[in-house]
């Protein structure tokens, strides 16, 4: 035996079989990096082993019987002792058995660990919940089973490891036709998870599957059990799913995965309903899903996203409805109070805050609570939307952290109007042109009638450098909706500040307020472009009119008296009326004497106000101030600093204001002025001087 064992040796078979080893192990190990990043099937990794296993014993066989010789291998028994190379083979097996643990140490330590994937890596393990098809005969258990689908899908959006499809755009796939692979192409996912649910009396069968994006299943189960056990049921497929992408899971995540939202069934499926009308922005829906969040909290107090979503709709009233903002805040607040009280981990109520905050202007504290948002569920894709709109918003102008948060918010949500709204948005301000054209291309189905055409007209405009492609793109669709109120606004707008065609403008702003004399900003479109064309007659007969004096608060009325007098030159009279908005509005009483007495000349009086520390104004603003003034070079000052903004679409708005001004018109045949025209896009051939 004694013998065979240093034939083993003399020959380097066991070091032969140790370097195979070795070999094999790190080989496996870059494997089982590599080809999940590259969704190779599993049967890959399988047939490599297989192939590893089978191959090892002709190796040693090969070890044994063959040996190298400079005429390459030979057998072992044909080759002269004075010939043999065993010893050179043997450190050269040394050294591949040494090269082999080295690397593998340096795989062990640069792997993730225990086999699992990093949690900052996203993009590879995404994943969707298609809307589970209801199986039951009463179409009544619909609610029931989109609510199986969202809660499967909540569970998983806790989980960091996972970057989760929102259920805004995974609900449009409900009874398609599409394919898996299409799907998660669409998505930008690489796992997907369906299912069915049929609900009988108290009895609920569940079917659950885990589907690669090449359309191979990964895992599948059966749940047959009492109504009462569904959110069980529901935990334990999020579970499975996790453990079968071998994602790391952190205490916290764990105790997540073990909490429900709710334990009553009634409750969680009016909180469904409601979640699920809010969603279309309507006013007559968001104070239903108001009515269903409460009904829900009536058979559950301890609901605490109910609470928070009620929250969430009523400051969504202030945009799409009459809500005034503060009335909106005061009773958001309530319940945003009451949310946290009861789960102080409530990631809407969060977002409702920093949108409160945003509101109230108190950038801190707003991205403060969009970033507690974040870290609690960075997959909740309303948290990225809204603080990206902190980004845009506020005072700081931060395009690139817009343009971050919204492309995140992007990839949750992918379908979402909305987002992919802000997302266009940010890509034009970040002058991300090309990519902002190919994003609009894609996503041109979601647009409306007048938001298409403003992207339309802003893409054109820039890639053409003329700003008359937004009245183009405006008049195009005018032909197709000619008693567009909104249509016929936005021309008078763009009319007098890309044209300077102060007729044109009056004739849309007319037609805006016929089609729509409930608008407040109708209303002074309309009576500022009759200032504009000296119709001060009709002017004032209008601003004694009942309609206009029902439509405008106290500031509103008393500064459009006040240029009611301006516009005519009769500024002391105008300063009369500007008085009288002291008592009503600090910032602006400054602001509009600012623009009176530069009007008047008064050029001390003028910056006796600018000097105030507390008195902010934008370059547009101060343009209008020293036109009035004439005071050339701090004019141009400003003009060229408008022209240097590498924001284009506050370059464009800002020439548009300024272009806009009657201040301006003493400047418009000057050289200068004409070159500041050419350099932001506004055709000097097509004014109206």
């Amino acid at each position: 035996m004694s013998s065979f064992f240093n034939e083993l040796k003399r020959r380097n078979v066991i070091k032969a079989a140790i370097a195979y080893a070795v070999v094999a192990w790190v080989l496996l190990q870059v494997l089982s990096i590599v080809l999940p990043s590259v969704d190779a099937p599993e049967w890959v990794m399988k047939t490599i082993i297989l192939l590893l296993l089978i191959s090892f014993p002709f190796w040693v066989f090969v070890s044994w019987v063959y040996e190298v010789t400079p005429e390459g291998l030979k057998k072992t028994e044909n080759v002269n002792k004075d010939q043999s190379l065993t010893a050179t083979t043997n450190k050269r097996l040394n050294v591949l058995i040494l090269v082999g643990i080295v690397a593998a140490i340096a795989v062990t330590l640069f792997q993730p660990k225990a086999g699992y994937m990093s949690s900052t890596n996203t993009v590879k393990y995404s994943i969707a919940v298609l809307p589970f098809k209801n199986m039951s005969t009463d179409n009544e258990n619909e609610w029931f089973c989109d609510g199986v689908t969202e809660d499967i899908l909540t569970y998983l959006s806790k989980v960091s490891g996972l970057r989760v499809i929102s259920r805004t755009s995974v609900m449009q796939y409900k009874n398609t036709d599409k394919t898996i692979p299409e799907i998660a192409k669409e998505l930008g996912v690489s796992y997907l998870v369906e299912g069915s649910v049929r609900r009988q009396n108290n009895q609920v069968l569940i079917t659950a599957q885990l589907i690669r994006a090449n359309d191979e299943h990964m895992w599948s189960e059966n749940y047959n059990e009492n109504l009462n056990d569904v959110f069980k049921i529901q935990q334990e497929v999020a579970k499975k799913i996790v453990d079968q992408l071998k994602i790391h899971v952190s205490p916290d995540e764990e105790k997540a995965l073990n909490t429900a939202v709710t334990t009553n069934l009634d409750a969680y499926e009016l909180y469904l309903r409601g979640r699920g009308i809010a969603d279309t922005r309507t006013k007559e829906n968001l104070e239903k899903s108001i009515e269903l969040y409460q009904e829900a909290i009536k058979l559950d107090p301890q609901f605490a996203e109910a609470y928070a979503e009620i929250a969430n709709s009523y400051m969504l009233l202030h945009p799409y409805s009459n809500l005034d903002i503060s009335e909106a805040i005061d009773k958001a607040k309530l319940y945003v109070d009451k949310a946290l009280i009861i789960n102080p981990n409530t990631v809407r109520a969060f977002t409702v805050l920093g949108s409160i905050f945003y509101y109230e202007e108190n950038w801190d504290k707003a991205k403060e609570n969009f970033e507690k948002a974040i870290a609690i569920n960075p997959n909740d894709a309303t948290a990225h939307h809204h603080f990206a709109i902190y980004y845009r918003d506020n005072p700081d102008h931060d395009i690139e952290n817009l343009l971050k948060e919204i492309n995140e918010a992007q990839r949750l949500d992918p379908l979402s109007y909305p987002i992919n709204d802000v997302k266009l948005n940010a890509l034009l301000q970040n002058n991300k042109i090309e990519e902002a054209q190919k994003h609009f291309m894609k996503t041109i189905f979601f647009y409306p009638a007048g938001r298409r055409e403003d992207f339309e007209g802003l893409l054109n405009s820039l890639i053409n450098k003329d700003l008359s492609e937004l009245i183009y793109s405006y008049e195009h669709v005018l032909n197709e909706h000619p008693n567009n109120p909104d249509f016929h606004y936005t021309l008078s707008d763009y009319y007098n500040g890309i044209f300077n065609d102060k007729r044109m403008s009056l004739q849309h702003a007319k037609k805006a307020f016929e089609l729509e004399p409930s608008s407040a900003a109708f209303a002074r479109r309309y009576i500022y472009a009759l200032y504009d064309n000296k119709q001060f007659e009709a002017a004032k007969k209008f601003l004694d009119e009942d309609v206009f004096l029902n439509l405008n608060d106290s500031i509103i009325k008393t500064i459009m008296l006040q240029d009611y007098y301006a516009y005519q030159g009769l500024n002391r009279e105008a300063l009369i009326y500007n008085e009288k908005l002291k008592a009503i509005d600090l910032d602006t009483y400054y602001f509009q004497k600012a623009w009176l007495y530069s009007r008047m000349g008064d050029a001390k009086s003028t910056y006796e106000i600018l000097k105030n520390p507390n008195f902010h104004r934008d370059d547009g603003v101060k343009v209008m101030y020293f036109a009035g003034l004439k005071e050339i070079d701090s004019l141009y000052h400003y003009l060229d600093k408008i022209s240097n903004y590498e924001n284009p679409l506050i370059r464009i708005f800002r020439t548009r204001y300024v272009n806009g001004l009657s201040e301006l018109d003493p400047y418009r045949n000057e050289p200068r002025y004409k070159e500041f025209l050419k350099k932001n896009y506004i055709p000097v051939d097509k004014q109206k001087n």
